[in-house]
This record gives C-alpha cells, structure tokens and sequence, in this order.
C-alpha cells in the first residue's frame, strides 16, 4: 500500500514498519566518561599570591620533584610580576610579549623553554586557558658536553684530600650517576656480593641498577659492615639524618679541578659525561649504556658517539699527522750544492754560528749547531778564488726536530753589500725567490749538521 504524503498527511512512525532491535544492536543509554570531565584547580579570581599557592599544592599531589616544584613557582611570580595584572586576563599575546621581552634580555633558549613550560602547565594543563596554543618551544644550542680524558679523572681523583670526597666522585665516574643521585645513597642500596648499586628514584622516579667498581669494594664492604641500611652513604655534617648536599659535591669537584691543573670547565657532571665516553670507546653497546645512564629516550644517550675518538686510533688518523710524515727530512738525506745554473751569476755558500764558536762550513760538513746565526757568502760564479761578500744578521731558532723559525733582516742592513753587486745580480737577491730559497735551504742543511 503506497502512502502519499500530503500537507494534513504524513507517513506513520518508522516503528510501524521495522520492529526495534534486539540483542546486542537494541538502543543502549550513552555512557558518560569520568575521564574526560576536565575541571580547572582554579576557582574564582585569586590573585597573584594565592594563584601561585594553588599551582603549588597542585603540583604538589601530582607528585612533581621538589626542584621543579621550587622553580616552577619562582618562574611563574616573575611573569606575574612583570605582567602586572591579575593572573585571569592574561592573553597568548601577554605570553609572547613576554618572552620576546626575555629574549630581548640575551636570555639563553633553555630559560626561555623553561618558562614557557611553566606557563603551558599553569594556565593550560590546571586552568584550561589553552594560552600557549600556537607558541613553539624555542630551539636549543646542541652543545657537545665536556669530556675528561682518562689521565684527567686519575689527576682529579688524586687531588682529592679526603677518602670521603675520592669516594664521591670515584662513585660518579665509575657508576655514571647523577649529582643527586650520588648524594642519597643508602648503605642498603649496595649490593657487595652481585656487585650491584641500585639507585633509587632517580630521575623520572626511576630505579635502575649500576655496576659497583671493584676498586671501591674493599672499602664500600668495610663501611657497610659498620652501618646502618636505612643510613645515607655520605651523610651531612650539618644536618643530622640527612644526605649531603649537592652544592657541597660542586665545590668538591671545583676545588680538585683546581687542585688538579684542569683548564676544562669540569663539572660533577662531566664525570658521567666522561663514564658514557670511556665506556662506549670501550667497545660497549650503546643499548647497555643507556640502561647504565637511565635514559628514557636512545637519542639522549647516542651524543656520546659525537665526542668519542675513534676505537682504533690507527685506522683513522689525522690528516696533519700524514702531512708532517711527508714533509719531514729524513735522516739520511743528502742535499746537493746550491749550484748555480745558466741564469744565475753568482754562486752561495752558508756559514754557521753556534754558541758563540765559528763554525765555518759548506755542503756535507758534520759539525752541529744549536742557537745559530746564519751567514750567506755571495760569490761569482766566474771567479771561485776572489773574496766573496757576505749577508749578516740571520738567525736560526730551532723550535723542535725538523722546525726552525728564521729571522731575516731587512735589506736596508745589507745595503752596503748589495751596493757592490751589479743590478742583475741585486735584483735576484731582491727577488721572492731569493728568500724561498733561504726558507728552504737554511732548514735543510741545519738538520744535516
């Protein structure tokens, strides 16, 4: 039966013609989600005092670190401060005002991030004011850290006054561990006999463990033995019951850099910087070293393969240490006479001075100068027995085997010997090539003697 809609007629309810659902197609009342009820920490208008309070205690339950919780609230009162207003009317356009202002300061993109993140986790995470949507987070310098070379850790390690101190930052280089995490060992956090040091609530809250030195486990099992598990490793003098601080492990490295003749700006954290290097030229995974280090991403830990030397330093090599094995006389090279050819008229000899005894020679003498003075006999080629001319005032500075640094006078000295030559042969004296020919010559007959 067709049905024929009409102005006063409409088709019947669809129910008269399809019988509802049943089973698991019936209609279902929607479910509301908890999870995606969203209510901001704020309520009201506060002002600036109280709305720091309240991101306080909200970080607070959240169980943020004490630090950041500290710097948090530091970053968040100096924008408020410069903002000037109550914390409610800030717009995205504050934010960028604002750090435009820091950047205008010289401020680094580090600080800049971190209070961009404070605000992001202020007003966008607990306020729900969505401020910082669109702002990206300024781009960082990717400063390759500062390493320690083996030799420099022993030197640091030595110039140590106390075993307490050669403890601490022995345990940083040789575990990998962080300043704070250094600082709250427990002696029931060792492990003697499996050689393990367990670091707890690390960054992140993780645990992990790391290996024990086998050089400090004589006296690590001797200090355990005469205390307590719940009794920190390296204890405060000021306090009682707590954990050193690290400030004074910052002052511990900077007195033995010092100590030590170190002019690398070495941090305690270098000492980790300097355990993932020695570690990877080692030869060891790098997958191993991130489980050492605690890092949650690998990108974190692959730095380390930019600043480690080569494995073998034999297959690769630098290119000046190629270039100085070219360019070094050897021992048994002979060097003819400077002869002169058909386009010079003169011929030169060279006479050495050394330590105020006059040594006198020409090609294939034996004698050996040390601080030299060099004097260059001019004479024609034509006539070998007539008395040759002499250009004075040269000398010779060994530097090491091979390396001679030569002072030349200027011509004006030698004005009275170059006024007896004829035109032709002053102007080849004059000439470039003249002086090339001493800076080849000189260095090559002095390593001969």
């Amino acid at each position: 039966m067709s049905v024929i809609e009409t102005a006063n007629h409409r088709p019947p309810p669809r129910e008269l013609y399809y019988p509802p659902a049943r089973g698991r197609y019936a209609p279902r009342q929607s479910v509301e989600s908890l999870y995606e009820v969203r209510t901001s920490v704020v309520s009201g208008r506060p002002n600036c005092t109280e709305f720091v309070q309240l991101i306080r205690d909200e970080l607070t339950i959240r169980k943020y670190q004490r630090n950041t919780i500290k710097d948090y609230c530091n970053n968040l009162r100096n924008f408020l401060r410069w903002f000037g207003r109550a914390p409610h009317q800030v717009q995205r356009a504050d934010v960028k005002a604002f750090l435009l202002y820091l950047a205008d300061a010289d401020r680094s993109a580090s600080t800049l991030s971190c209070y961009l993140a404070t605000i992001r986790t202020a007003f966008d995470k607990m306020c729900l004011r969505n401020v910082t949507v669109g702002i990206v987070t300024p781009r960082k310098s990717h400063s390759l850290p500062v390493v320690l070379s083996r030799k420099e850790v022993q030197h640091i390690l030595e110039s140590t006054p106390s075993l307490q101190e050669k403890l601490i930052l022995g345990l940083m280089y040789a575990c990998g561990l962080r300043v704070s995490e250094v600082a709250r060992l427990r002696y029931r956090d060792l492990d003697i006999d499996r050689r393990v040091i367990m670091v707890r609530r690390g960054k992140g809250l993780r645990d992990r463990p790391v290996i024990l030195p086998e050089t400090f486990r004589p006296l690590l099992k001797s200090l355990s033995s005469h205390a307590m598990g719940e009794t920190f490793l390296f204890a405060s003098r000021m306090k009682p019951g707590k954990y050193i601080s690290p400030r004074t492990i910052q002052r511990i490295m900077q007195r033995a850099v010092a100590i030590a003749g170190i002019k690398k700006k070495a941090t305690p954290h270098s000492l980790r910087h300097s355990f993932a290097t020695h570690t990877f030229e080692d030869g060891c995974d790098i997958r191993n070293i991130q489980k050492l280090l605690g890092h949650v991403h690998l990108e974190t830990t692959t730095i380390y393969v930019k600043v480690a030397r080569p494995t073998d330093p034999l297959k690769i090599r630098s290119p000046l240490d190629r270039m100085n094995e070219l360019s070094s006389p050897s021992s048994n090279a002979v060097s003819s006479p400077v002869e002169t050819n058909s386009q010079t008229s003169f011929r030169l000899s060279f006479h050495f001075q050394c330590n105020t005894e006059d040594v006198t020679t020409r090609v294939g003498s034996n004698s050996t100068p040390g601080s030299t003075k060099v004097t260059i006999g001019i004479r024609k080629a034509a006539c070998p027995n007539e008395k040759p001319l002499f250009l004075t005032g040269i000398k010779a500075e060994k530097v090491r085997e091979g390396w001679f640094n030569l002072s030349i006078p200027p011509l004006e000295n030698w004005e009275s010997t170059l006024s007896k030559l004829s035109p032709a042969n002053r102007a080849k004296i004059e000439s470039p090539k003249f002086y090339a020919l001493l800076q080849s010559e000189i260095p090559k007959r002095l390593s001969q003697l």
